[in-house]
């Protein structure tokens, strides 16, 4: 063991037991020895630590484009809903109004559902309105 236990003068009667001393030969011979370990020890870690950077960034990234990707599908399948309900409405609008314009018993039987397919005709308008703003202001 290139360290060597040397006991001082009274060490022993205060207690305090040997201590540790290191010859500037011994230190040498450490730095030898465990100086090339020690830096390649330090350079693996360097490389390791880039590495997780890189693949922490990768991971993320990966992440954010299955985000993005998954809220484009959601946006597309709104807009094709809200399409769908808007040509619903335009359609069951178009029926009201012909059976409004004719004089007849059925046209007075059906009065609140005409003007409650009128009211969602509008209701969606202003959703497709409101939605294309957002696409407006996101973009």
């Amino acid at each position: 063991m290139p360290t060597r236990w040397r006991d001082r003068a009274g060490s022993s009667a205060a207690g305090q037991g040997p201590r540790w001393t290191v010859e500037p030969q011994d230190l040498e011979r450490y730095i030898v020895l465990w100086g090339p370990g020690i830096l390649i020890l330090v350079i693996f870690g360097y490389g390791l630590m880039r590495l997780a950077f890189y693949w922490i960034d990768r991971t993320t990234e990966v992440r954010r484009k299955q985000t993005d990707s998954a809220l484009d599908i959601a946006r597309d399948y709104v807009g094709q809903l809200a399409e769908a309900s808007k040509s619903q409405a335009t359609a069951l609008l178009r029926l009201a109004e012909a059976v409004e314009h004719r004089d007849s018993v059925e046209g007075y039987e059906h009065q609140e559902m005409l003007v409650a397919l009128k009211a969602v005709h509008r209701n969606v308008e202003q959703l497709m309105a409101q939605a294309k703003a957002g696409e407006k202001a996101s973009a």
